[in-house]
């Protein structure tokens, strides 16, 4: 993952060499790395000083090796940890270069390597300081001297090792192994990113198709359920007019009969009233009269009818006969009153019943027929002893037969 950095590192040259991606820079250490460590194999072993620039292979190494253990880690790290991460690992590399790492890509890097290879650490110490710096070391040795004077010969003369045109001649061509090695990367990342680029596509296009045929068969399935859906609430629709169509029936056809009791329930009542009072007064006049009669009689005043002969009692016994079937007929009237108001509000109470249990569809064609009897059968006034009409079911019994529905 080429994830963006901005480092920069020096060389004791004074060179510096900016970095903002880390695949960047990771090339950089592997060829940095490698061509230094060739140089330090191409020395003599048996040289005892060797200048410290032919080491620092080993610093771009274990660099490298720091960040091949990020690989399962970057994908994790926000932005702050990898940064913290790369500045990390840039100080610790910049502290460990900061007095030995020269660039490979110097024109004076090859002399430097040969006034090492053939003459001594001294010769070459003192031809980098008089190169890059315009330094001269100390001159007590003649290497050191040698050195200063390789270095002049390299920035003035043509001598065989100071020519300035084989040290570029040979940058050159250390960089352009270096551009072929990168081309030769890059294609390969190329045609990497090319083969998983049309993965991609084929993938996200099969993925595509996969989803516009799921959609397209949801689709359909939902249309076919929302017409199920309408289809079966049509239905219920049309059930539930009829039964509301056959509930408006019944309610016209009750509806005066529910009337009628209504009216009759209060016609009765005020009947019931008005034989009350009646009755009431058939009862008070009976016994204002009867008192007084039996108080003349007791303190035995002269009375209209003699209870000591015959005739008296008689006329007496039917006068009070006459009474008290005078007071039967009127209790008979104000009971049977009350009665049949009671009867045409039980029926009218009943009709209601009858229609809440037809809009809730709890009654069948048997239950229907009971309640129907039980509202248009004759009511018993109660002034006939012998009275025999249709039985009417209760609203108890009523229930009883829907609870069996």
């Amino acid at each position: 993952m080429n994830r963006k950095i901005n480092i920069q590192l020096n060389d004791i040259a004074n060179k510096s060499k900016k970095f903002e991606g880390l695949r960047e820079f990771v090339e950089f250490l592997k060829s940095e790395g490698e061509f230094w460590r060739q140089k330090r194999e191409s020395l003599d072993k048996n040289q005892s000083q060797i200048h410290s620039a032919f080491g620092v292979h080993s610093n771009f190494e274990q660099a490298l090796k720091t960040i091949q253990t990020w690989d399962h880690q970057l994908e994790g790290w926000d932005e702050s940890d990898f940064n913290q991460q790369v500045q990390t690992l840039h100080q610790n590399l910049q502290r460990q270069l900061s007095h030995s790492w020269l660039w490979s890509g110097h024109s004076f890097v090859e002399p430097f390597f040969q006034c090492q290879k053939q003459h001594s650490q001294d010769a070459a110490t003192s031809f980098l300081a008089y190169v890059s710096k315009n330094q001269v070391s100390s001159l007590n040795s003649y290497q050191s001297f040698l050195g200063v004077l390789l270095g002049y010969e390299f920035e003035n003369q043509n001598s065989d090792i100071p020519k300035r045109r084989n040290g570029e001649k040979f940058s050159l061509g250390h960089l352009r192994s270096q551009l072929e090695e990168t081309t030769e990367t890059l294609i390969g990342e190329v045609e990497e990113f090319k083969k998983e680029f049309n993965e991609w596509e084929s993938e996200t296009h099969q993925n595509w198709s996969n989803w516009l045929k799921n959609s397209d068969e949801e689709h359909k399935e939902q249309q076919n359920s929302h017409r199920d859906d309408f289809v079966a609430y049509m239905e219920d629709c049309k059930v539930r007019i009829a039964d509301l169509e056959n509930t408006y029936q019944e309610k016209l056809r009750l509806e005066k009969p529910a009337e009628y009791w209504k009216t009759a329930a209060r016609k009765f009542g005020v009947q019931g009233g008005l034989w009350s009072l009646a009755l009431l007064t058939a009862l008070l006049l009976g016994v204002v009269y009867f008192y007084a009669f039996f108080k003349d009689w007791l303190e035995g005043k002269q009375l209209d009818i003699q209870l000591s002969t015959v005739q008296g009692v008689i006329i007496f016994g039917t006068i009070l006969a006459v009474y008290a079937f005078m007071v039967k007929v009127l209790s008979r009237l104000t009971f049977s009153s009350f009665h049949l108001m009671r009867d045409a509000e039980e029926r009218e109470q009943l009709t209601y019943l009858y229609l809440s249990l037809v809009n809730e569809k709890k009654i069948d064609e048997a239950s229907r027929d009971i309640v129907l009897q039980a509202l248009f059968s004759r009511a018993e006034t109660g002034l006939l002893v012998a009275e025999s009409g249709p039985t009417m079911p209760g609203a108890g019994e009523v229930l009883k037969a829907a609870a069996k529905l």
